[in-house]
């Protein structure tokens, strides 16, 4: 699924944007299950920063966008839904931005 650059000045896509976050968490999940023989550590987040960097280029492909790398946090997300929650606010800040600039435009 993608988002047409054109529809950038529609609606955020929220539903499209979850959907790639959880797809590209699942990817990323088996990837790493088959490269580690060892459970995670308690100390390890579920989902680590270099996962939230493959979710973030999901995103940015399907938005056609460049989203900033302070999106990552340290050491990741301590669970999915905290991911996907975030990424969903930041991604939509971006958005909106992205939408102010292109009315101001009239582009």
């Amino acid at each position: 699924m993608s988002v047409n650059p054109a529809q950038l000045a529609g609606a955020f896509p929220e539903a499209a944007i979850v959907a790639c976050i959880r797809d590209a968490l699942a990817m990323a999940h088996d990837s790493q299950r088959l490269l580690r023989s060892h459970a995670a550590s308690a100390c390890e987040p579920e989902v680590d920063s270099l996962v939230v960097v493959e979710v973030m280029c999901a995103i940015e492909q399907l938005l056609s966008v460049v989203l900033p790398t302070d999106f990552v946090p340290r050491g990741g997300y301590e669970d999915v839904e905290e991911c996907v929650n975030d990424l969903v606010s930041q991604t939509r800040e971006v958005w909106v931005e992205l939408t102010e600039i292109r009315e101001v435009n009239h582009v």
